[in-house]
């Protein structure tokens, strides 16, 4: 099936991003420049990267800002931490769609339980020292009631990016809901996001609280919104990495009537992205009528949405997604002509977007603006 979607896309040059509404309240750390710098030459210094252009690529992916827009109102200490968990979780990921099947049972079992404190395991793998390293911190902080949860959310994820490497090695693309259910998993964002968010603001949700249908329709609202918006603007990268299998883009035109164009793809995208957008507002409304100001549910509902907003302002900044070196990542969300080019996002050598209209503003000036400073 991978060969027909292949087929599809190949006679494919350019598309139309239209501008993704950020209605969600987004915010930044104050300290957003020192407290990326401090996760971020910690990352440097943790995998050994000495080489400036290996250097730069760690600073241009900007996982240490990515921390102070997810948890803008967490203490520097637990953001720290938060933005170091980003880190071994991205290279987790990395790690995990680059393995086979047969390696994968083994390869679980080792991060389920490195982060459950189980391991007598002697590992070797850099990445796997850093996540090690990095859980010992969080088991440290966190209670065990999160921490349970966190746990159980990880093995969750890691069956189904087993799934994942499967339909990669089968070059087959999954259905709409068996994909929409698997990314809920895959993203992760139920644990670096949600429990996270719990964890960097002290927020202590009940069981009734955690069981409740407005508390889980809130964490995959919010888990759906992040990765629409990872498939939609990391969908060149994938694709010339030769992973575009599992992607939305992929499953919308894979799974729509004949004659439906690239474009079609991305329109209908971009719409369940404002859909979700909207379901997020509705239910950050439903549960502040029926909550005091200062319920714990209530102060969960005030910050966890703000992983999408600030998911959707990192996924517009980072060369991750973009191309190291890019010129025109300035910081905007921005909207245009995209071309699909090789070169965009795997060397970076040239910039790829091409927008109708644009404010040519910084980093800290466009967080500043957010701020309102």
């Amino acid at each position: 099936m991978e060969d027909i979607l292949v087929s599809r896309i190949s006679g494919v040059t350019h598309f139309e991003l239209p501008l993704l509404p950020n209605n969600i309240a987004f915010y930044c750390h104050p300290e957003f420049q020192s407290i990326s710098l401090q996760i971020d030459e910690w990352f440097l210094a943790k995998m050994r990267i000495t080489d400036e252009t290996s250097k730069k690529k760690v600073l241009e992916s900007r996982i240490g800002l990515y921390a102070c827009m997810m948890h803008p109102h967490a203490e520097r200490e637990k953001i720290v931490l938060a933005g170091k968990h980003l880190w071994a979780v991205f290279l987790l990921d990395d790690l995990l769609e680059s393995s086979g099947t047969q390696e994968m049972p083994k390869l679980n079992a080792t991060i389920f339980n490195l982060a459950s404190g189980n391991s007598n395991e002697d590992v070797t793998n850099p990445v796997l020292v850093l996540y090690r390293e990095v859980m010992e911190e969080i088991r440290a902080g966190m209670e065990p009631p999160l921490l349970d949860r966190y746990v159980e959310c990880l093995g969750a994820s890691l069956e189904a990016v087993k799934d994942q490497v499967h339909h990669r090695v089968e070059k087959s693309i999954p259905g709409v809901e068996e994909y929409k259910l698997a990314r809920r998993a895959t993203g992760f964002m139920e644990a670096v996001g949600g429990i996270m968010t719990e964890f960097c603001m002290g927020i202590r949700l009940n069981e009734s609280q955690i069981q409740s249908p407005v508390f889980r329709e809130l964490l995959n609202s919010v888990s759906d919104h992040v990765v629409l918006v990872n498939d939609l603007l990391s969908f060149r990268k994938e694709f010339y990495e030769g992973a575009c299998h599992h992607n939305w883009i992929s499953v919308l035109l894979q799974h729509s009537p004949r004659g439906t164009r690239f474009q079609d793809a991305i329109d209908q995208l971009c719409e369940m992205i404002q859909e979700k957008e909207l379901s997020i507002l509705a239910l950050q409304r439903k549960i502040s009528s029926k909550e005091h100001s200062d319920s714990e549910l209530m102060k969960f509902a005030r910050e966890f949405p703000m992983v999408a907003s600030g998911s959707l302002v990192w996924s517009y900044v980072t060369g991750r997604y973009h191309g190291y070196g890019n010129p025109l990542l300035t910081g905007e969300i921005f909207s245009g002509t995209w071309l699909l080019h090789p070169m965009a996002t795997v060397n970076g050598y040239q910039t790829i977007l091409f927008p109708k209209s644009r404010v040519l503003v910084d980093m800290g000036n466009m967080l500043m603006m957010f701020l309102g400073q």
